[in-house]
């Protein structure tokens, strides 16, 4: 099936060179369990309920369930920890770090009305995704049975390039591929494009920095205290980079060293419809249906590379090259727009006796209709086919609850379930003609995420305060490899994450 992928895809080539990938681009619209302290502490389960400022990124209808204005500010330290298993070779790397989450105000409006009880305005600022991360693994290739120099030797053989007398900057055509020259310069490869010497282990490391940040505009409607009807225009920027090392060794030392950097910068728009309904009058049971129209993204990527190979000047081995080449010697830039897919959201809340109150709700997003195309409207054919080669529905459950104390003093706890977004059979392949140097992907499996909350209620401030336990599994490949099952490093992460809020009913 990869090879038929593979096929198709080199059929069906643009005229650009691609720089992106699937496991590029997912990370900026898959967002986190992110908002106040009271939200996160119920799981984010509150798309029923209402009465948060942070249901207007999931129900915008929640909004209008106020019936005063608000304000909060929250905050939140998160400890990340990674832990790669390569064939029994671990290594861990912790990241903490300290992020301002979530801002905002809503405006309620009485309208006294025999039917339009409130209108209501909310703004709200919220870091949908913090990319901060460190990871790092290493392990044993079977004596040269493993390789990315295989990958990057199939890459040249696949575009044609002469690699003969080969000098990176003389190749400025963005249709050649990065890797086969940068190898081929470096003495990776031969002037036939075959691997030079074949390595024992390898290891990698990453670090990835950044966020999504994301500007709400709320409008809900409160009709007779049964229906609430609300909109939400969501305004996104994006602020991703990565920084990654590849290097393989054999007996004598490294054979070489491959340096990679990626940032992705842009802007997205989306509109969030949604609707909460009590059906019966004297109930206090609720019903929520939301849509989250696909987002609209202008992004702009540069990535460039170095490669230190095992020849020196003099064209002697060593065990450290000097010899660094940059791919075209500068970034390459490529401008292109994304379409996400859309968003469906089903929930159901109820509250007993104003004491306990209960929310549970299903997440659907189908990544594989994620759709892609240049600045100039060309589609981007081999992108959109690995979508929908790698990508699949994400089912996504939440619930929570939150229990009165008593006047002043509330608990919380939730949970989330999240299935993996990516087929059993995902791999990242490159095009002949791609300028990406990043050749690893990571696979992840499903989400499990526990949270607990406290609240304190006075006459107008509050403050809350929730901890969040996030884990789940990957598979860590640092190249795909068309001839051999390459075996992947079992990665498992934890984040551990402390939130505050503080705030002004008015």
């Amino acid at each position: 099936m990869k090879r038929i992928i593979y096929i198709v895809a080199l059929c069906f080539m643009a005229l650009h060179a691609n720089a992106q990938s699937t496991y590029d681009v997912i990370p900026l619209f898959n967002p986190e369990l992110s908002g106040t302290a009271r939200f996160v502490g119920m799981g984010g389960a509150m798309s029923a309920l209402g009465g948060d400022m942070s249901v207007m990124s999931t129900n915008p209808a929640g909004i209008g369930i106020y019936r005063s204005n608000d304000f909060a500010a929250t905050a939140s330290m998160n400890l990340l920890s990674t832990e790669a298993d390569f064939r029994g070779s671990k290594l861990s790397k912790d990241n903490t770090n300290f992020s301002f989450d979530n801002l905002g105000l809503v405006f309620s409006g009485d309208f006294g009305g025999d039917a339009l009880k409130f209108v209501n305005l909310g703004i709200g600022y919220t870091r949908r995704n913090n990319f901060r991360k460190d990871f790092a693994m290493n392990g044993w290739y079977d004596d040269g049975l493993y390789s990315q120099q295989y990958q990057m030797s199939d890459l040249h053989y696949n575009s044609g390039v002469d690699l003969e007398h080969i000098n990176c900057y003389s190749y400025i055509n963005p249709r050649n591929p990065w890797l086969p020259l940068l190898a081929a310069n470096t003495g990776v490869l031969n002037t036939n494009g075959e691997p030079m010497y074949l390595p024992t282990d390898a290891c990698y490391y990453s670090e990835e920095r950044g966020g999504v940040n994301e500007l709400d505009f709320n409008l809900s409607f409160n009709i007779n205290d049964r229906l609430y009807l609300g909109m939400t225009l969501g305004m996104q920027y994006i602020d991703y980079n990565r920084y990654s090392i590849y290097s393989e060794y054999d007996d004598i030392g490294v054979i070489y060293d491959l340096e990679s950097r990626l940032k992705t910068e842009g802007s997205g728009f989306d509109v969030k419809l949604g609707a909460i309904v009590r059906p019966f009058e004297y109930s206090p049971f609720r019903l929520g249906l939301a849509f989250h129209l696909p987002t609209y993204y202008s992004l702009t990527e540069y990535s460039n590379a170095y490669m230190a190979g095992p020849y020196d000047e003099e064209g002697k081995y060593k065990e450290m090259s000097t010899l660094w080449d940059a791919a075209y010697g500068e970034d390459y830039i490529v401008d292109y727009c994304v379409r996400s897919p859309w968003r469906m959201n089903l929930s159901a809340g109820y509250t007993f006796d104003n004491i306990l109150a209960v929310n549970a709700e299903y997440e659907l997003v189908d990544y594989s209709s994620t759709y892609m195309e240049y600045e100039d409207g060309t589609e981007m054919i081999d992108m959109n086919d690995e979508f929908n080669a790698n990508m699949k529905t994400q089912h996504i459950f939440r619930a929570g609850a939150e229990l009165r104390l008593d006047d002043n003093l509330s608990m919380r706890c939730g949970y989330n379930y999240i299935s993996s977004a990516f087929k059993d059979d995902a791999w990242k392949y490159l095009t002949p003609y791609s300028a990406s140097t990043s050749t690893e992907y990571m696979n992840t499996a499903k989400t499990n995420i526990v949270t607990l909350g406290l609240g304190y209620r006075g006459k107008s401030f509050y403050f809350d305060a929730a901890y969040q336990c996030a884990m789940h599994d990957a598979k860590f490949y640092t190249y795909y490899d068309s001839v051999e099952d390459l075996p992947a490093a079992d990665v498992s992460t934890l984040s551990n994450k402390l939130i505050f809020t503080v705030g002004m009913r008015f």
